[in-house]
């Protein structure tokens, strides 16, 4: 998360360590690319992630992998405004909770956000890899205008078609337009998030030989 009193965070403490982690936003997006292959396993993807984001696992037990990944992972998804915490709150009744609605996804939107970080930013996003951090990427991606090409593309998928029920022809475009832009099944990152720290949490019993 953006600070503007203290320098981005590029280190992470294991053990007795303090060890250098790849927080580079196109590695981040490459493990969140990496979170929605259903062909690897939650331990791989685990193992894989650290390999991407500290590289050297041999030294290390496999209860400090988890607990590092979970640590990364927990950083990845702060959020200046808070996040989402279901046992915050408590209905009065209990009901099944749903899936975040997803509006975007960093893959199939991948060009509109090339060409919304050149329009708003002038910042070439793949000049950039490597380079740019993920707290500084997110911060962009968050506040990209209206005007700019992803935007316009969640703007549609956001709209509810029934309001221009007035306007036939307009109503159609709309739904036609979210047709073209309509996201397949994949998971939203917050419920990505969510679901990556029940796991660590197993995995971790599992590494203490609970």
């Amino acid at each position: 998360m953006i600070s503007l009193t203290n320098r981005l965070e590029h280190n992470i403490v294991i053990g007795n360590q303090i060890v250098e982690v790849d927080l580079t936003y196109d590695n981040v997006l490459r493990w969140y690319e990496l979170l929605e292959d259903d062909d690897v396993d939650d331990v791989s993807k685990t193992f894989i992630g650290f390999k991407m984001f500290i590289d050297n696992i041999d030294n290390y037990t496999e209860e400090q992998v988890v607990t590092a990944m979970q640590s990364i992972s927990s950083y990845l998804s702060e959020s200046a405004y808070g996040n989402f915490d279901d046992e915050e709150v408590e209905p009065e009744f209990e009901v099944e909770p749903e899936p975040p609605t997803k509006f975007y996804s960093y893959t199939k939107d991948a060009e509109a956000i090339y060409a919304s970080f050149l329009y708003d930013y002038n910042i070439d996003l793949i000049d950039a890899q490597g380079e740019m951090h993920w707290d500084k990427f997110k911060a962009l991606f968050n506040n990209l205008s209206e005007d700019s090409p992803f935007q316009k593309i969640v703007k549609i998928r956001q709209t509810d078609p029934t309001e221009y029920k007035e306007d036939p022809k307009a109503m159609q475009s709309i739904i036609e337009a979210q047709e073209f832009y309509r996201l397949e099944d994949q998971q939203d990152v917050q419920a990505l998030d969510m679901q990556m720290s029940s796991m660590f949490d197993m995995l971790k019993n599992q590494a203490k030989g609970g």
